[in-house]
């Protein structure tokens, strides 16, 4: 075999030039040798079932290239290498180059830090939006002697996004929802807030007038059925919450083909585009007296407002609540709101507004302890999104149940005015106890107590006694009544008398008018003063029992400490 040229000389001439030449041919030359000889055993027989120890040909020269792929250029930028086993990726992938290797890292890295950004920013918004809508807000007033109660509910959130007016119904199946109080399903919904809304029946557990509900079309008491209903105007809510009547004629499907969803049947509109239109005799005939009054009304920037008023308590100066006409609601929303339009609910005793699992207005039933429960709802609320909404849920709902225990409170004091009771008792006593009536500045000006001598009603106005009961006599203005019985009294000694009176007086008794001859009645008189011992005069008159003319009617008198003797009349 020609051997390669390796004697080169030192300096480049034509003899060095040569020698290259001739190397470059015969490498040519030795190449198209070997590529003739791999072709022809590649016909013959795979590469991959050549062996090589205990690998092939194939996997070696594989593992060759991927070595000298993976070179690693020294920091001099030479040709010295060092090979680096570094292409397994995290999940323990083998990749050709290292590069293809880092790329996949490199990406799934970026996609965990992603997902962590991603839910970083989830629950940030979540930190903030809490269990409730903290746009909702509410306040207290008072006008025509009566409390109301404002909800304010903005149409969208802090993220903009709507605050959704929801109808409520609660149980599977919506044409006979479950009879509840606002209060249970505000606590049943976690919901931010709770308005009762439909007339209905609670013993047929059915709904008044054109009812519909997610569109759907239930089951409910039309006007041939119940003739007051032919009066009111159906209240219509749109998806983004506007708000919008119809009059008693127009269906529920003639509704829902205008792009309605969702309906209530209460009594109709008060205000509308921002004028008062309800008339005395409108929907009901109480549309005139004054009644607890559950409204909804809307702004013109879509924002909800609901009105809820106390009432039918005319009594003591600090516990009225005299109720409003709808007149008088649709003045007191215009005195706060810009209001477009508004609708007049359900109300007296169903009438509720339920913030936070905390209603606001007061209970009216069994002597106003108890809630009323209705058959559906309108309300806003939102999914829990985290542990901790659920214990501040709880957390209002027992606040929540404090206010109902204080109500129950409330209407036993209320009660206190109306007692039906057998017994009424009064503890602590020590020598006094009594009522005191005070006038609306708070001065005390009427007083029943019970003293060491009985009891006495005292006027302030007068600064004296009305009248004292004292186990011996009663009194009126410090003079004592007589003894005036049906059965007079019997006396065995008329001399010592006391009281004003009748007296029945034998006639063996000390001081007889007709002594040991007949029985007489003998009225008894003191004189300017209420006891005897203090009168300066005193009188009796005697009737005899004998039946006979020899008998006249007697009278004496008493003075200076002593009774006259008996005289004939």
């Amino acid at each position: 075999m020609e051997r390669y040229k390796d004697n080169f000389p030192r300096k480049i001439n034509d003899q060095f030039r040569g020698n290259v030449i001739d190397n470059a041919r015969m490498s040519q030359k030795d190449r198209e040798a070997l590529k003739k000889l791999a072709s022809d055993y590649r016909k013959e027989k795979v590469s991959s079932e050549i062996k090589h120890g205990n690998s092939t040909v194939e996997q070696e020269l594989k593992n060759l290239r991927n070595q000298v792929k993976s070179q690693i250029i020294g920091a001099n930028g030479n040709a010295t290498a060092e090979v680096k086993d570094m292409r397994v990726d995290t999940q323990g992938n083998l990749h050709e180059l290292a590069q293809d290797r880092l790329n996949e890292d490199f990406n799934r890295i970026g996609g965990i830090a992603d997902a962590a950004k991603s839910t970083a920013d989830t629950l940030e918004t979540q930190m903030n939006t809490g269990a409730y809508y903290n746009e909702v807000s509410h306040f207290r007033g008072r006008k025509f002697d009566t409390t109301y109660y404002i909800t304010h509910i903005p149409h969208k959130d802090s993220q903009g996004n709507i605050i959704k007016l929801k109808r409520g119904l609660y149980g599977n199946n919506p044409n006979k929802p479950a009879h509840m109080t606002p209060s249970d399903f505000a606590r049943k919904t976690k919901a931010t807030f709770v308005s009762n809304a439909s007339t209905g029946s609670g013993s047929q557990l059915k709904l008044h007038g054109q009812q519909l509900y997610n569109g759907q079309i239930l089951n409910s008491i039309k006007g041939d059925e119940y003739a007051p209903l032919n009066d009111r105007w159906t209240l219509a809510i749109a998806d983004d919450n506007t708000l919008t009547s119809f009059p008693p004629n127009v269906t529920a499907s003639e509704i829902r083909n205008k792009g309605y969803n969702n309906t209530v049947s209460g009594f109709g509109p008060i205000i509308s585009d921002g004028k008062i239109i309800v008339k005395n005799g409108d929907y009901s005939p109480n549309t005139i007296t004054s009644e607890p009054r559950q409204v909804i009304a809307q702004l013109p920037n879509k924002d909800l407002i609901f009105f809820s008023c106390d009432g039918r308590e005319n009594n003591t100066h600090t516990m009225i609540e005299k109720g409003m006409t709808l007149q008088e609601v649709a003045e007191t929303l215009l005195d706060h709101y810009d209001i477009q339009f508004a609708y007049n609910m359900d109300g007296g005793g169903s009438s509720s507004s339920v913030v936070r699992s905390h209603k606001l207005n007061k209970s009216m039933d069994d002597s106003k302890t108890t809630e009323r429960k209705v058959l559906d709802f309108l309300y806003v609320g939102k999914e829990g999104v985290q542990l901790r909404d659920q214990d501040m849920q709880n957390a209002y709902q027992d606040i929540g149940e404090v206010r109902d225990m204080v109500q129950e409170v409330r209407g036993m004091l209320y009660s206190l005015r109306r007692i039906s009771g057998k017994e009424f008792g009064l503890t602590g006593y020590d020598g006094y106890t009594g009522f005191l009536s005070f006038d609306d500045d708070g001065n005390p000006r009427k007083k029943l107590y019970q003293g060491p001598e009985g009891w006495r009603f005292w006027d302030y106005d007068i600064s004296r006694t009305i009248f004292r009961i004292t186990p011996d006599e009663l009194q009126f203005n410090n003079r004592a009544l007589a003894r005036m019985f049906s059965a007079p009294e019997s006396v065995n000694n008329i001399n010592t008398v006391d009281y004003g009176g009748t007296y029945h007086v034998p006639r063996t008794a000390t001081g007889s008018p007709y002594p040991k001859t007949s029985s007489a009645i003998v009225m008894h008189y003191n004189v300017s003063r209420a006891d005897f011992d203090d009168a300066s005069t005193a009188f009796q008159l005697a009737i005899p029992f004998a039946r006979s003319t020899n008998y006249k009617m007697k009278r004496r008198t008493y003075a200076q400490g002593a009774w006259s003797q008996w005289f004939d009349v």
